[in-house]
């Protein structure tokens, strides 16, 4: 039998381009899909990024209050700026990442009725306990000195215990 005795023989199926569409939207789902990873992995980064500053900064802020109380109450730098003397600027640590255990260190900026200054400090961690070493006043006139550290204390944790009935504890 020929194909002639039954009409004319079909044409091929034709291809629906279902597979390469498809395929596209696979792809572009899948690049969506990296994109999204990629931004998410980059807002982790920032975030522990962040959150250790955060945590340094917190660590060093007890050497900080006592080295811009320090200054304040300076002899040296009463004369110069005069009083009431004005935190203008809040400390910041100049590094970044971890802290270092030997002169982390870090700046203020400190205002009075003559004139304004910048503070600059360094902190040593000994024993656990963060103690200021050095601490530096520039002036806004350009004379430099040094102020004394302040002696170095501990935390100020003071826990007490509340009162607990005997079968409690």
């Amino acid at each position: 039998m020929s194909s002639s005795q039954f009409g004319p023989s079909a044409p091929p199926p034709q291809k629906s381009g279902g597979g390469s569409v498809l395929m596209i939207v696979l792809i572009v789902f899948g690049v969506l899909l990296l994109l999204c990873a990629g931004a998410c992995a980059g807002c982790v980064y920032l975030g522990q990024s962040a959150v250790s500053s955060v945590a340094a900064q917190v660590e060093l802020s007890p050497v900080m209050i006592a080295s811009m109380l320090a200054t304040q109450s300076d002899q040296q730098v009463i004369d110069k700026l005069g009083e009431p003397i004005e935190i203008t600027a809040s400390p910041l640590r100049t590094g970044s990442g971890e802290l270092k255990s030997a002169n982390e260190d870090f700046q203020f900026e400190l205002k009075g009725p003559k004139g304004t200054a910048k503070v600059k400090g360094s902190a040593t961690k000994d024993a656990g306990t963060w103690k200021v070493t050095a601490i530096t006043v520039q002036t806004s006139d350009g004379a430099t000195f040094t102020v004394p550290p302040p002696a170095a204390t501990g935390p100020d944790v003071n826990f007490t215990m509340p009162d607990v009935p005997e079968e409690t504890k």
